[in-house]
Parts: structure tokens; C-alpha cells; sequence
């Protein structure tokens, strides 16, 4: 790629992210207010609804396997065609609950296949020796502006400039713009840098033992990110007993941390190599969720306060706990320094997304029985376990520092 080319269209792809990062934060970060206050749902309901939330995570690899002859940027305008129609229709139609389960599908099918294509377009566009640097500058900017998105949300439903009672859901129909937005951009993206055909294979599915690496990561992912999506949120709300409000602020807390972390993690990447940054995700991992989970079986065996000073211990295990999700990027980087093919790379982050979350929806149910039955700590002594998967993977990944990019 002539580096004219790449610089716009780094350029192009920051601003198609700051895009995305308005549209997830004003849409998607607010779908659980919106079933409650719009449909007035039960939690049997809430339950049901994490089916076509979260099923298309696992048919990303199906989606990804059939639009690959279309290349990552002409993928993603499909990926966030998807993301539009379900915003527009939630945003300006005031749909009967059945409908907005359709659409909400195709929300949810657009963001999840747009997420390995993120990674795959983040790397492709990097320079030789700075993969890491490159994706934790687009991990920056996408957290920075997913902040000011919260402090938007936070401020409009406060103000009651936003308001789910009213006939156009204000902050749904700004985010179908954003995505709107990203389109333009991405089809520009993919003109002008002649958007390069995907794999010319037939339609597989792609799995290899040479990957196992990255299946495993993708395995401890899947297990931990349920500690950022329900298990520490509900410490907040439960345990302390904290409303939306302080949730929303402690986001905001873990953005503008995020915003610095992420660039140290791509420049760490970039000098470390996969294998010593896997052992650094696996401690920080350990750290940070046997923390939160003393404190959490300290504030429910009333060993610890649920007001004055010692809200602040939880709140910052709080903030370290959500901060796991930067290491993210290390995964990509890993499958992009193993693959055996540049072609192979897309189509086996589709299939680790996948593979996250058949994990993450086996694990939620046995991590509510341990939280019922045994205590809270052990819901994170648990998460916290599935780091050995890490080191697992250092450990097959090997000592050569892998930052050499595949061969184009």
C-alpha cells in the first residue's frame, strides 16, 4: 500500500471508529434502560433477550465464512448497514416488542461482525514493526469518544433532553446518524484503497491446530468478560446498592483511564511480543479480580462498609477489572502473528469471536449458581483461575517475538 494511501486512510478509518464509538454509546450502551422503561420487562424476559443479543456472536463466523469474497471494508458497510436499519427502526418507529426482537437480532448481527473486521482493517493499515502503537491508537480514540458518549448520556437523560417516553428516542436516532456516517466513510475507505478481494476458496469454516493459541485466549475471554458485563456492575448495584448513575460514572472513570492504557499496551506490544504481554495480561487479570473479589466477599460478609471511604476500594477494583478488556488487542495481534495465511486472518478472528461466546454463554448461568450457593468471591477466584488459558498459550506461542506482520 503506497503510504499516501495509507496515511488517508488511517486517517479515514480513526474517524469511522470516533463514528461508531458515538453510535454504541448513544445506542447499544443503553438498550437495558430501553427495555425497561419503553416494554417493562421482567427478568425472566431480560433473560430471553440475551438470545438475540448475544446469538450473533456465535453465527459471526457463518456471516464472515460467506461475505469473505467481499473483503474487510465492503464487509463492514454490510456490518453497519445492519447496525442502522435496527437503530433507525427502534429509534423512530416505536415498534410492538416481537418486532423490536428482529431488529434488535440485526443490531446485534452488525456489531458483532464488525468486530474481528475492526482488528483485521486496524492491523492491515499498521507499518511494519508498529501493529501494536496503531491498534492502541484506534483502542484510544474509540474509548475517548465512547466516554464523551456516556457523559452525553449521562447529562441528556438528566436534563431530560433524552427520554425514552418520548414518540423518537433521541439518542438512537443520533446514533443511526453516526452510523450513517462510519457507511460513507468506510465505502470511501474501500474506493479508494480498491478494497481488495477476500479469499477465493470455497465457503468453510476455518479451523486449525496451528491456531490453538488463539482459541484459547479467546476461551479465558469469553469466561472473563463476564466479569466487565454482569458481575461487577451487579457488586455495584447490589452489594453497595448504587443506582445507574454511579455505573455510568464509573464507565466514565474507566474511558479516561482506557484512553492512556490502551496506547502503553499497543507500544508494549509492539516492543514485548505476544508471549511476554500474554504473561502480563494473565497477571494483571489474576490481580485485579482476586482484589475484587475479596472486597466483594468482604462488603457481603459486612467485613467491609457499603458507604463512606471504603466505597472507594471497590470502586477502583471496579475501574481495574473493566480495564482487562485494552488486552483485547493482544489477541488479534496473536492470531495475526501465527496465521499461516494473510487471508486466514479474518476468518479466524470470526471464528475465536464465536468460539468467546459459546464460552461466555455456557458461564453465565454456572457463575450465578457459585454466586447464589458459595459467595460472591468465588464468582471472580474463578475468572481469575481462567488465566492459566493465557498462559497456556504464551506458553505454546513460544520465545520469538512475533511482531513481524504476515507476508502480503
Amino acid at each position: 500500500m503506497e503510504e499516501s494511501v495509507r496515511q488517508r486512510s488511517i486517517r479515514l478509518f480513526t474517524l469511522v471508529l470516533a463514528f461508531l464509538a458515538v453510535a454504541g454509546g448513544l445506542g447499544a450502551s443503553i438498550f437495558s434502560n430501553y427495555y425497561s422503561e419503553v416494554y417493562h420487562i421482567d427478568a425472566i424476559q431480560r433473560g430471553f433477550l440475551e438470545i438475540p443479543r448475544e446469538s450473533p456472536g456465535i453465527l459471526c463466523m457463518l456471516l464472515v465464512a460467506v461475505l469473505a469474497p467481499l473483503g474487510n471494508l465492503w464487509m463492514s458497510v454490510v456490518a453497519q448497514a445492519l447496525v442502522l436499519i435496527g437503530l433507525v427502526v427502534m429509534g423512530l418507529f416505536s415498534p410492538s416488542y416481537g418486532v423490536m426482537l428482529a431488529f434488535l437480532f440485526l443490531h446485534s448481527m452488525g456489531m458483532h461482525l464488525f468486530m474481528p473486521l475492526n482488528d483485521a482493517i486496524s492491523m492491515d493499515l499498521a507499518e511494519q514493526g508498529k501493529v501494536g502503537a496503531m491498534m492502541g491508537r484506534f483502542k484510544s480514540v474509540n474509548t475517548v469518544v465512547t466516554m464523551l458518549a456516556a457523559c452525553a448520556v449521562f447529562v441528556g437523560f438528566r436534563t431530560g433532553i433524552f427520554s425514552f417516553a418520548a414518540p423518537v428516542i433521541l439518542p438512537f436516532v443520533i446514533a443511526a446518524l453516526a452510523a450513517g456516517a462510519a457507511i460513507i466513510l468506510l465505502t470511501v475507505m474501500a474506493r479508494g484503497m480498491g478494497s481488495p478481494k477476500g479469499r477465493t476458496h470455497p465457503f468453510r469454516l476455518l479451523f486449525r491446530r496451528q491456531y490453538t493459541p488463539y482459541y484459547l485466549v479467546t476461551l479465558a475471554y469469553g469466561c472473563q468478560k463476564r466479569i466487565k458485563i454482569v458481575f461487577a456492575p451487579w457488586v455495584i448495584i447490589q452489594l453497595l446498592g448504587k443506582g445507574a448513575d454511579t455505573v455510568a460514572l464509573l464507565s466514565i472513570a474507566t474511558y479516561f483511564v482506557g484512553s492512556w492504557f490502551a496506547p502503553l499496551l499497543g507500544r508494549m506490544l509492539d516492543k514485548l511480543g505476544t508471549r511476554k504481554m500474554l504473561w502480563l495480561e494473565s497477571g494483571y487479570i489474576l490481580a485485579s479480580f482476586t482484589l475484587m473479589g475479596v472486597l466483594a466477599g468482604m462488603l457481603s460478609s459486612g467485613a467491609l462498609a457499603a458507604d463512606g471511604w471504603q466505597c472507594w476500594l471497590v470502586y477502583a477494583a471496579y475501574v481495574l477489572c473493566i480495564l482487562f478488556e485494552q488486552f483485547n488487542m493482544v489477541h488479534s495481534f496473536l492470531m495475526r502473528s501465527i496465521a499461516l495465511d494473510p487471508e486466514e486472518v479474518t476468518e479466524t478472528l470470526s471464528v475465536g469471536l464465536s468460539v468467546d461466546h459459546i464460552m461466555a454463554i455456557s458461564v453465565s448461568p454456572v457463575m450465578g449458581i457459585i454466586w447464589a450457593k458459595f459467595g460472591v468471591s468465588y464468582v471472580f477466584y474463578l475468572a481469575a483461575l481462567s488465566c492459566v488459558l493465557q498462559l497456556a498459550a504464551a506458553h505454546l506461542v513460544g520465545r520469538k517475538n512475533p511482531s513481524k506482520p504476515v507476508p502480503r
